[in-house]
C-alpha cells in the first residue's frame, strides 16, 4: 500500500480531498488545492502524486483553485478490474468525470511529461471544458519516437514489454533506487535524466511513490504512454495554449515542442534554459512566473 503523501513544500496542502469511482469501478482519489476563481487542473507525470507538483501548487492556489487526482491504479487508487483500461483516453474520461462530480464546467488544463498527453485526450473528447493549455515538458504523443531515432524507440518500448513480463526486474531496480538514493541520484543526474539543481526532497518523494507503485500497472500504463499519439488533436486546439520545454530534457525535447506550438493555432512555446524533464523542480520560481501570467491572461471563467 503507497504511504501518505507529504508535501517538501511549507505551506502546501489540500483544503479537501476524497474519492470517485468511477464508471468501471476504479476508485480515483483527488485533491483540491486554494479557493480562487479560476480552475486549473493539474495533470501529473506517471506514477506521481500530488506533492510532485508541489512547487506549482504553492504558486497557483492563492489565485486558483487547483485539481489534482491519481491516476488510475497508482498511488492510492484502486482499479476496478487487474486490467482495467489505462490508456490515455481512459485517463482523460477520469478527470472529466471528476469534473462533472466536482461541478466545474471549464478548467485550465496544466500537464506535465503524461499530463500532456492526457490533457490533450480531454481537449480531443471535450474541448469546451478547456479553458485554456499548458503543456509541461511533455509530448503530443509517441515519446520515445520523439526523444530517440526510430530504431533506439523500438528497443526501449520493447524494454518495457519485456518488463511487463518479468515485472520483479523493474521493481529490484527501483527498490535499490529507495534505498541508497544518493547513488541513484548520481546515476540519472549522469545521464541527465534530472539536474543537480532538482528539488531533492520532492525528487525522492518522487522516486518513492513510482517504486511503492504495482509494477505490471506502471508497466501497462507506461506502454499506453509510449503507444498514444493524439499529434491529430493539435491543430483543432482553440483555447490560449502555452508550451514549455527544457533545453536539456532529453525525454521530452525542443524539437517535439516547438513543433507542438506550431501545429496549436496561436500558441505561446518558451524555454528552461538548462532544463530537463525535471525543469519544473529545478527552476520552479520562472516556471511558476509563466503559469502565473497565462493564468492572468485568460483571468476568471465565469461559466466555472
Amino acid at each position: 500500500m503507497a504511504t501518505i503523501a507529504f508535501s517538501a513544500v511549507p505551506g502546501v496542502e489540500p483544503v479537501e480531498q476524497g474519492e470517485l469511482t468511477v464508471d468501471d469501478g476504479t476508485r480515483i482519489p483527488f485533491q483540491r488545492f486554494g479557493r480562487g476563481s479560476q480552475v486549473v487542473v493539474l495533470a501529473n507525470g506517471i506514477g506521481v502524486r500530488w506533492p510532485g507538483l508541489a512547487h506549482q501548487l504553492a504558486a497557483l492556489a492563492d489565485r486558483a483553485s487547483v485539481l489534482c487526482w491519481d491516476y488510475r491504479g497508482m498511488g492510492p487508487s484502486i482499479l476496478g478490474h487487474p486490467d482495467a483500461d489505462v490508456s490515455m483516453a481512459r485517463q482523460a474520461c477520469d478527470v472529466l468525470a471528476l469534473l462533472d462530480y466536482m461541478d466545474v464546467e471549464r478548467a485550465v488544463f496544466m500537464g506535465w511529461s503524461m499530463g500532456v498527453q492526457v490533457s490533450l485526450e480531454v481537449l480531443r473528447a471535450r474541448p469546451e471544458r478547456v479553458s485554456g493549455f499548458v503543456a509541461i515538458l511533455g509530448a503530443d504523443g509517441r515519446p520515445f519516437r520523439g526523444a530517440f531515432p526510430d530504431a533506439v524507440a523500438g528497443t526501449v518500448e520493447g524494454l518495457f514489454a519485456f518488463a511487463l513480463r518479468h515485472p520483479y526486474l523493474a521493481q529490484g531496480l527501483l527498490d535499490l533506487a529507495v534505498t541508497v538514493p544518493e547513488v541513484a541520484f548520481r546515476v540519472l543526474t549522469a545521464g541527465v535524466f534530472v539536474g543537480r539543481d532538482a528539488d531533492r526532497s520532492v525528487f525522492d518523494g518522487n522516486v518513492r511513490w513510482v517504486a511503492e507503485t504495482d509494477r505490471r500497472v506502471y508497466l501497462r500504463t507506461m506502454l499506453a504512454l509510449a503507444e498514444h499519439d493524439a499529434r491529430d488533436v493539435l491543430g483543432t486546439v482553440r483555447c490560449p495554449s502555452l508550451i514549455v520545454c527544457g533545453t536539456r530534457d532529453h525525454l521530452t525535447p525542443p524539437s517535439v515542442g516547438r513543433r507542438m506550438a506550431a501545429a496549436i493555432p496561436g500558441a505561446e512555446y518558451r524555454e528552461l534554459a538548462g532544463g530537463t524533464h525535471f525543469a519544473l523542480i529545478e527552476q520552479p520560481a520562472r516556471l511558476n512566473g509563466w503559469l502565473r501570467e497565462f493564468l492572468d491572461r485568460i483571468g476568471p471563467d465565469l461559466r466555472r
